[in-house]
């Protein structure tokens, strides 16, 4: 099924990640529309950046996230691709599963195209994939993707290739050039036989293939931005412990600081986040004790391991060592006692519990 212009994914792809309610028609990521623009235009896509973390995904109209090989495949299967193929330099290939949950019969996939699969896998090294590009890029019939991942290893160094690497790439570009485009999906747009290269990054492939190659394109990922992680915020927040109980304003708050305290870390590790607080029971509205934990690795907040018995006796403690400035030593001990005991108010973006300037000669 379909749902705001992306694929319904199946329940074992996204058990874990049901998200929160869209809020546009069309949510996708960039690297998302950008690649579905570009399918009927170019044989061959690189896929650079944040590809190893999970990417945003809509399935029955919530955002959630996923794999980034989910993602794409739901994106090719909604532009007409009856499926798609994974290759790495471990298990060599492999289909992935169809987003709308029907049989594929992936053995006889996987023969056609020369290779000899056992429980759905054929073992494969980089000459037996130079083999399969061009069996690929020659194949009639629906539109089939291939996946190149991990396309970075392929190449030891892009300044001396090896035998074996040139003969592989120099192949990829020549068939990315002799590829043929067909009508396919519900527009009839013409599609090819599409390989994406999944890279960390651009220059890990020869600038050869890669720049001035009127058939392929470059796609960067970027890292999740303010807005992806409070896309993703909800889906999370809601299966904290004591979410189901906790009024609205709680579950709102909750969610400003999940998306405030994980600034520069990436979908995978919100993921995580989450994941922690359910099994180390943190309270909904203590998610930010959750991603301190989950950052530094300490499990105790200090500030509670402070004898609150000094803090009360804290003016007479300071006043044996400083001489006058009752007036400072009143305000930094309201500081201390404000985040203690946390009537200061809740701290977002990792900002300290209290801020105050010392200065002159005894400061």
């Amino acid at each position: 099924t379909k749902s705001h212009g992306w694929i319904g994914y199946p329940s074992k792809v996204t058990k874990s990640i049901e998200g929160g309610e869209l809020s546009t028609d069309d949510s996708r990521p960039r690297w998302v529309r950008d690649l579905t623009r570009f399918l009927p235009l170019k044989s061959q896509f690189v896929l650079t950046g944040n590809v190893r973390d999970l990417q945003m995904l809509a399935v029955n109209g919530r955002i959630g996230a996923a794999p980034l090989a989910s993602v794409l495949t739901g994106t090719c299967a909604d532009a007409g691709y009856v499926d798609t193929l994974r290759w790495d330099p471990v298990e060599g290939f492999s289909v992935l599963p169809r987003p709308d949950g029907s049989p594929g019969d992936p053995t006889t996939l996987l023969s056609q195209f020369g290779l000899a699969p056992v429980d759905g896998r054929a073992a494969a090294g980089p000459d037996l994939l130079a083999a399969t590009l061009e069996r690929l890029v020659a194949r009639d019939g629906d539109p089939v993707a291939l996946m190149v991942d991990f396309s970075s290893r392929l190449v030891v160094r892009g300044d001396a290739l090896s035998p074996a690497e040139q003969q592989l790439l120099t192949r990829a570009l020549v068939l990315g050039q002799a590829g043929q485009a067909r009508p396919a999906g519900a527009d009839r747009l013409p599609r090819f036989n599409t390989i994406v290269w999944v890279a960390d990054k651009e220059g890990d492939l020869p600038d050869w293939l890669t720049i001035g190659n009127p058939r392929l394109r470059h796609v960067p990922i970027a890292p999740p931005d303010r807005a992806a992680r409070s896309a993703v915020a909800p889906s999370l927040v809601r299966n904290l412990p004591g979410a189901r109980q906790a009024p609205a304003k709680v579950i709102e708050d909750a969610q400003e600081d999940l998306v405030d305290a994980t600034e520069g870390m990436l979908l995978l590790d919100l993921n995580a986040v989450a994941q922690l607080a359910r099994t180390e029971n943190v309270p909904v509205a203590e998610i930010g004790e959750a991603v301190r934990r989950y950052k530094v690795g300490v499990t105790e907040d200090a500030w509670r391991r402070i004898d609150r018995g000094r803090i009360r006796q804290g003016a007479e403690i300071i006043k044996r060592r400083v001489s006058g400035q009752d007036h400072a030593v009143v305000h930094m001990l309201d500081i201390v006692k404000r985040a203690a005991t946390g009537i200061g108010g809740r701290r977002r973006g990792g900002r300290p519990a209290g801020l105050a300037v010392c200065a002159g000669p005894n400061g």
